[in-house]
């Protein structure tokens, strides 16, 4: 019974209407409703998975061994319902990658058509000078911000501190805007190629 309560709370979650408007606390209840879901997936005796997930070690010059796990989660295509193998679309994107010493996580979450509406990120050291941890959260609605937070932590993540609030991104933190708007892209078109790639028989 938990199980079906909890797959319909996420179907209903996931077909959030293209024409509806698109919210923070919309786009936080998808959130909360995709991680339940995953958390489920990763159990033994969960939900079915369906997810990809990728690691890579590679040996990079000047900063050494470098590793990076991605996990990459999908929803069908509303249109395909009556497909036995209906199309896909990234729903979510989960990263963890190092160079060097610094770490990184990061997680963009994407609407039913593919759409980007959030992006969460942790990076160390953003500003050499003061080594803080910063977190950024990104909200999007048609391919705009429209709510920007940033927090710093001096204690390696243990408390954090307000930054910033607002509706645009502060010149400051432009780069590692645009490097996330980036990745976001990457991690769909990965995703994208994995799915056109796998063996359905």
């Amino acid at each position: 019974m938990k199980k079906i309560c909890l797959t319909i709370g996420l179907l209903c979650c996931m077909m959030m209407s293209i024409h509806a408007q698109t919210t923070v606390e919309s786009i936080r209840e998808r959130y909360n409703g995709i991680k339940s879901y995953l958390a489920e997936m990763m159990k033994e005796d969960g939900v079915p998975a369906e997810y990809c997930q990728l690691h890579v070690k590679q040996n990079l010059p000047g900063t050494g061994p470098h590793f990076e796990d991605m996990l990459l989660y999908w929803g069908d295509d509303e249109d395909d319902e009556d497909e036995i193998y209906p199309n896909h679309h990234i729903c979510y994107a989960q990263t963890k990658y190092n160079f060097a010493a610094r770490e990184f996580y990061e997680e963009y979450l994407y609407d039913d058509k593919g759409n980007l509406i959030f992006i969460y990120a942790r990076t160390p050291d953003f500003d050499f000078d003061n080594g803080l941890i910063y977190d950024f959260r990104l909200y999007f609605n048609k391919g705009k911000v429209m709510n920007v937070i940033i927090k710093s932590s001096a204690d390696d993540g243990k408390t954090f501190k307000d930054v910033y609030t607002g509706t645009t991104v502060p010149k400051q933190y432009s780069e590692e805007f645009d490097r996330c708007l980036d990745a976001s892209k990457r991690y769909k078109q990965l995703f994208d190629s994995i799915d056109d790639c796998t063996s359905l028989l």
